[in-house]
Order: structure tokens, then sequence, then C-alpha cells
């Protein structure tokens, strides 16, 4: 379309504003043809729709269903007791229900636009409503990705994450889900242009833990049952799982680090943890709290730091573990810096390389020394001596701060200002250590905490900013974070006595747990579950001698 074309299309369309636009449809009581566009081009895109009477209560666009069961196949949502609609660029009111308010959301960097459509003025040519982006990440190459998705086709998973402006689709199989058949161990056929969608599996143990396995050629055993003991291993899994090139992400970290994930960390068979995913990063584990050392001091963030501090690199990744209609799909995602072509295989190498910032709406860009995430910067003492670390976020929604982490300390931070919520930071940090860099976005919790919003739990009926936009499993803040920057001083890797003495406590736990509570087939899969844990036990405490050793 050329500018020309482009202007004539929208001089000739209705625009609706915030302000309180006018609707257009067929008079005489015909349906009033309405559609969703992209203010630049004048295209149809797809979009999320939400749209209310006089009395506040939601209207369901034409054939769209009344009700919607708790199953996700059904292409649209409900969250915090409002009604959206998965909107494939056009759609139709009866002009009977006017006036109506309308608010739609395409992802993160398209303007949230909210107005009305009234019986004014109404024309043949029907309701336009543009949508203006106002960031275009993909453009740099950061491309976005849920990597964890449940019960869903992919068709349906396709009009969903158009409508949500989302990159990359995770669909994971597993044990309670009936899709085994979807998996093809390559890019799904739904899959085209800048959406791709590829089938693969949740592997999963109540008890040792959950895990994201991403690229997979073909699935790990057991598939469409629960391992019944607790022997193999997910060692095994991660073993197979890279064997065929694939990606291993700790699932829905924060919730449920489970009693192996201090043992995978230490073997190095991790990738990634899921940092952003069910629970707020800053809550408190919910699932098998009895093996987290001092929990109550020890949220999922604080978790992900010690590893990082003993000196393991894990990638920050992100998904929402949708598994019905009161979740968006990527309303956590994983946004990832791909070189060279977009595909799902470059994607995949950028998760490797910790290329990556999460977030459930700020967009964060961060560097040391003009580096990006997953980098690594020697520092030779006697010609260096500080980084220069620059920082920059943006957010539709309202956050508190914009902070660089060192080694898990806050060393500078930002009040964000303006329509869109920038904050910036520019500081020279003197490495005196060998140390990792990141940069975080924060919303503060306690004002939520004092309202009574129970973060813990599931689908709660009173939430957060953010889940009035976003509908995710348990209540979130707006949160971003990036993977690290890593800055290796004279050659000494990154480690922490206290954070790798924690694990140690962490795995005395696990140890306790296999020897009292653990189901075995065998007496010698005990023995030798125990041994491996004892490995990994090892490797703490070898990196908690080697941080002693430098006092």
């Amino acid at each position: 379309m050329t500018e020309w074309d482009r202007r004539r299309f929208l001089r000739e369309a209705v625009w609706l504003s915030a302000a309180g636009g006018i609707g257009r449809g067929a008079p005489g009581g015909d349906a009033i043809p309405c559609k969703i566009v992209d203010e630049r081009s004048g295209s149809l895109i797809s979009a999320r729709l939400r749209l209310t009477d006089a009395r506040g209560h939601d209207v369901v666009p034409a054939g769209h269903p009344s009700e919607l069961a708790p199953d996700a196949q059904q292409g649209d949502v409900r969250f915090q007791s409002k009604r959206f609609a998965y909107i494939d660029g056009s759609f139709s009111l009866d002009p009977k229900s006017l006036p109506l308010r309308y608010q739609v959301i395409k992802g993160y960097e398209f303007v949230i636009a909210e107005g009305q459509i009234s019986t004014g003025d109404l024309r043949a040519e029907g309701v336009i409503i543009p949508l203006s982006r106002w960031s275009s990440l993909a453009d740099q190459g950061w491309y976005s990705g849920d990597i964890h998705i449940h019960h869903i086709s992919p068709k349906t998973c396709r009009l969903e994450m158009d409508a949500e402006d989302l990159d990359v689709a995770n669909i994971l199989t597993s044990d309670f889900t009936t899709d085994q058949s979807e998996f093809e161990g390559h890019v799904n056929r739904y899959s085209s242009g800048r959406r791709l969608i590829y089938v693969n599996q949740e592997f999963r143990n109540d008890h040792l833990g959950h895990m994201c396995l991403l690229n997979l050629k073909r699935l790990i055993e057991p598939v469409k049952t629960m391992q019944p003991h607790h022997y193999p291993l997910h060692l095994r899994a991660c073993d197979e799982t890279r064997a065929q090139g694939g990606y291993v992400s700790w699932a829905h970290f924060p919730s449920w680090p489970g009693v192996e994930s201090p043992l995978d960390v230490a073997m190095e068979k991790l990738d990634g943890i899921e940092i952003l995913c069910v629970l707020d990063p800053r809550e408190f584990p919910v699932f098998m709290k009895s093996v987290v050392p001092e929990l109550e001091a020890n949220d999922g963030l604080r978790l992900w730091y010690r590893y990082l501090n003993c000196g393991f690199r894990l990638t920050a990744t992100a998904g929402t573990d949708k598994m019905t209609t009161f979740v968006t799909v990527g309303a956590n995602r994983v946004f990832a810096r791909v070189e060279g072509e977009f595909t799902y295989q470059n994607w995949i190498n950028a998760l490797k390389e910790g290329r990556t910032f999460v977030t459930n709406s700020p967009v964060l860009s961060f560097a040391v020394n003009g580096s990006e995430p997953g980098a690594t910067l020697r520092f030779d003492s006697k010609k260096q001596k500080v980084a220069e670390v620059h920082a920059v976020a943006e957010s539709q929604l309202p956050y508190d701060r914009l902070e660089i982490v060192a080694n898990g300390v806050t060393i500078a931070q930002a009040t964000p200002s303006g329509r869109r919520h920038r904050a910036e930071i520019h500081v020279e940090h003197p490495i005196q250590q060998s140390c990792w860099l990141a940069a975080r976005v924060v919303e503060d919790l306690d004002a939520y905490r004092k309202r009574g919003v129970a973060f813990p739990e599931v689908h709660v009926p009173q939430g957060t900013r953010l889940s009035d936009y976003y509908g995710t499993r348990r209540p979130e803040t707006v949160f971003a974070h990036s993977s690290p920057v890593y800055v290796i001083r004279d050659g000494e890797p990154i480690r922490s006595q206290d954070d790798a003495e924690y694990y140690v406590r962490y795995l005395d736990n696990s140890i306790r747990w296999l020897e009292a509570e653990a189901k075995f087939a065998r007496p010698s899969d005990k023995t030798a579950s125990i041994q491996a844990f004892e490995q990994g036990r090892a490797v703490y405490m070898a990196r908690a001698r080697e941080a002693r050793g430098r006092k």
C-alpha cells in the first residue's frame, strides 16, 4: 500500500480514540462490520479485544461463544472477570448493543487502544480501530517466545500468538496432555514468517522437578505417564535432550525448584532457568518447600542469583504454563537476539548463548562495555579498572525502578518517567573481582500485599495492574530481567563461599528426602541416586573451598 493509499484509506475510515470515538456501521439494524488495522499500513491485524456496555458488562462479538470452558482450545480468554476475544483482523457487532467501550491489546509493543463505539454517524463502511506500534525489537534481531504452553492446538495457538505479537510458541506435550500425536520433531505446519510453532515436551516428576525440553527431534520416555519412581534422575533426560541438539530449561523455577535442580546445575546439565513463569520471581517456592533451606529468605530470584554466584551460567527464560482460558499465551515471554536469519534453530542458538531478557511488559536493553547479555568479558586488572554499564527500559505499564545488579547486589537504579515510563542508567562499575552483571525492572510488591493480593493463589479475583491487561496463572507485578554479562577479572572464575555452602545444605536436605521419602524400584536405584546427589554436593563444596581460598 502506498503512502497516498494509506492516507486515503484512513481518511475514509472513522478513527476511534481514547477520548471517545465514533462508530460506523450499517444503517437499518444490520450487523456492524469492524476492523482492527495497523496504523502505518492500513492492513488488517490480529489482536485481543474486550467490549463492555454502558453498565460495564462484557459483550461478545458475533460468532464467539457466549461462555468459555476452562479448556484453552476455544481461542478466547477471560481473567480478572474480564472477557477478551481473539480477533483475526475483523469482527461484527449488533447495532442494538451500542454504545460500547473497547480495549484492544496486541502484545507489548503496540499501544493499547481504548475508546468508544457509538451509534452516531453509522455508515456501511464499518468501524476502523487503528493500532500503532511504539517499539519494534524484531528490527534489532530480538524475537519473543513463550517456552511453556499446554492444552492448545497449533491452529488455535497460531491465532493467539498472532494476536499477542508472539514470535515463537513452544507447545509442550506431557504426561497429563493428550496431544502427543502433534509432535513432529520440527517446526509445526501452522508456522510461517514471523510466527513459529514447535511442539516440544515438559518432562516432569512432582518431587524431583519439571523441565521444559525444546528443539526435540524425538520425545523423551516416559511420555504418556509420569515416571513412577525417583530413579532414573532427570540427569538422564537432560543428556538425551542435549544429544539430539535440544535445550533444557528448568520449568517455573520460582514456584518449583524441586529436589533435583541443584544437582542438575552442579553437573551443568541445564541451559536455562524459567525465572518468569507462574509465580512472581520475588515470591517463595510453593512446592517442595521442605528441601529449600532458609525458605523465608530465598525466593526464586535469589535462588537463581545464588547459582550465578557459584559460577554457573544459566540463561533467563520465560513462559506462561498456559493450560486454560484464564491465561494469555505470551503473557510471560523471553526475547532472544537472533544472529542471522530468524529461524527456530537460530532462536534456540540465541537461548543457548544467553542473549536474552525476560519480561511481562517492559522492553529492556542492557550492555556492558557495549556487549549484550550472554557475553563474557575478560579484564586485566592492570589495564582495566571499571566496566561501562548501560541499561534502558520502557513500558506501557508503570513500574517503580530500573536496576543494575552485580552478583545479585543492586549497584545503581533509576526511576521511570514520561509516557512510556522510560528509565536509563549509565554507570561505571569498578571490577574488583570476577562478577556477573544484569539489568532488571521491578514494580514494588508491598502496595499489593497491603491490599490483600494473594500472590501464591491461582486465578484470584483481585490481582495486580499487570493482571488487568495480561492473564497469568498467579498474580504478577511488572517485571523484566536480562540474562547476565559475565566479567572475568584476571582469569579468576566467579565464586561465592556463602552461596556454594547454601547449596551444600540444599543437597543435604535432598539426600535426606531421598533416604526417607523417595520411591525406588530397587535398592540399587536408591544407592545410585544418593551417590549422584553426593557428587553434586562435592561440586559445591569444591567451589566453596575455591572462594574461601581467595580470602
